[in-house]
């Protein structure tokens, strides 16, 4: 199969200049930018996106052309060089997004229901977004012009959706030519930019003797990356490919073993374990977690992995320094998976006396247990299913964006349709802790 880069093409929005949405006190633009003015240009040029505003950092003289209250003005900033601007714009990309052009076999968003938050639907492939935001991008529509930026910029770390290692099987899972995307990522790591991986598995597709090949080939062949993570495919009660099924208890310990017995020779070869298991793997075999050595720092831990050991060692951590003492008669709303998270991080306390109420996902399906993924109104049918007691629950942070849920619902909506207030907290073993307990500390 031809290997060869993308066009690169981005959708064909309007450049759009940036909106100040904050001016960071005691930074060289104080005084002289204001929140609401418009960036038009740095040192005669248009932006294209955040970074080439974080480039103008290095100079110690810029100039900027701006609009303020419908009239255009220019400033001059003297700073140190190096120094940041110290400006937050409400956008990171001002000339488009790299949209997602493949054709995935297992695309979540394409399952989904519809009715959600607008921005769920959006699927991006865009370098600068993994950059900024740690987004998973294919690179199968990355451009020799954005292949070179990123060198040259020095872009680190990125996140990149592998999959497959063999050509052929990654283009047919993403649906078009994939092989553009391994030739970008060798490349990448070639120029030693830190580069992160993740496969997601699918039973029958791209798991057994598929997966020790693609993990050998990141040995053999992309052993600069920095980790690699195998994480479960998730499959929702839309789901319209009856070829993408989920794990079960048989395939998930089979890619635990898989991984494992890579992590040796990681460890044997680089002194590191380099490939992790996502922790659905070890929930849905009824295995502990790893140690949190073994996740050499937790690096892919926004991808679900490593999350569960670390939020139980927080707790555990905790109860080593203070001892919980009466109850502020709140409970916690969690998902199927959480729960048993939760549980077992709270095994030291009296967790029988902390109210737990556990959402099954009609969102989405009952093979869907994450509990970020549930929905508004699944938490106010679990709470009158479960005729909670408590007034007050907690609710992880990371159910809600700009205080929504997935369905566009708000805590507020919950309160009124059935009295109870949430609380959203960190997901952090030692804050649900004191969210749930009046603790005294130990000497």
């Amino acid at each position: 199969m031809k290997s060869r880069l993308s066009h690169g093409r981005r959708n064909t929005i309007k450049w759009q200049p940036p909106r100040v949405i904050e001016v960071r006190e005691g930074s060289p633009c104080e005084g002289l930018v204001e929140v609401g003015d418009v960036l038009l240009e740095i040192d005669s040029r248009r932006p294209q996106d955040i970074l080439d505003c974080l480039q103008a950092s290095e100079p110690a003289r810029i100039s900027l052309r701006l609009k303020r209250n419908g009239r255009e003005i220019s400033s001059r900033v003297h700073k140190q060089s190096g120094e940041p601007l110290g400006l937050v714009f409400d956008e990171a990309l001002f000339d488009g997004m790299q949209v997602c052009r493949n054709k995935c076999l297992f695309c979540f968003v394409d399952q989904m229901p519809p009715g959600l938050r607008p921005t769920l639907y959006i699927k991006d492939d865009d370098y600068r977004l993994s950059f900024y935001y740690g987004n998973f991008i294919t690179m199968n529509n990355l451009s020799r012009k954005d292949l070179a930026r990123i060198i040259q910029l020095r872009l680190a770390p990125l996140y990149v959706s592998l999959h497959s290692t063999n050509p052929d099987l990654r283009s047919r899972m993403m649906g078009g030519d994939a092989s553009g995307g391994l030739t970008a990522l060798k490349a990448l790591l070639d120029e030693e930019i830190e580069v992160h991986l993740q496969v997601v598995s699918c039973p029958g597709i791209n798991d057994g003797d598929e997966l020790h090949r693609t993990l050998q080939d990141v040995l053999e062949y992309y052993a600069t990356a920095a980790s690699l993570a195998v994480v479960p495919v998730g499959i929702t009660s839309r789901a319209a490919n009856e070829l993408v099924q989920p794990h079960d208890e048989r395939s998930s310990l089979e890619v635990l073993e898989t991984v494992e017995e890579y992590q040796q020779e990681a460890l044997r070869r680089r002194g590191d374990r380099m490939f992790f298991a996502s922790d659905e793997f070890y929930l849905n075999v009824g295995r502990d977690f790893a140690d949190a050595e073994d996740y050499n720092g937790f690096p892919q831990i926004e991808n679900g992995v490593g999350m569960a050991r670390k939020f139980i060692d927080e707790a555990v951590e905790y109860l080593n320094q203070a001892r919980p003492k009466e109850k502020k008669g709140r409970g916690i709303i969690t998902g199927v998976a959480g729960e048993k998270v939760i549980r077992n991080a709270l095994a030291g306390t009296s967790i029988e006396e902390i109210e737990i109420v556990t959402v099954a996902n009609n969102l989405f399906g009952p093979s869907v247990t994450v509990t970020s993924l549930l929905s508004g109104r699944d938490v106010i049918t679990a709470l009158r299913d479960a005729r909670a007691k408590s007034k007050e629950l907690l609710i992880p942070e990371t159910l809600m964006r700009d205080g929504r849920f997935l369905d566009d619902s708000t805590p507020q909506d919950v309160l009124r349709e059935t009295g109870i207030t949430l609380i959203p907290i960190e997901v952090n073993g030692a804050e649900l802790l004191t969210a749930l307990y009046d603790c005294e500390r130990l000497n």
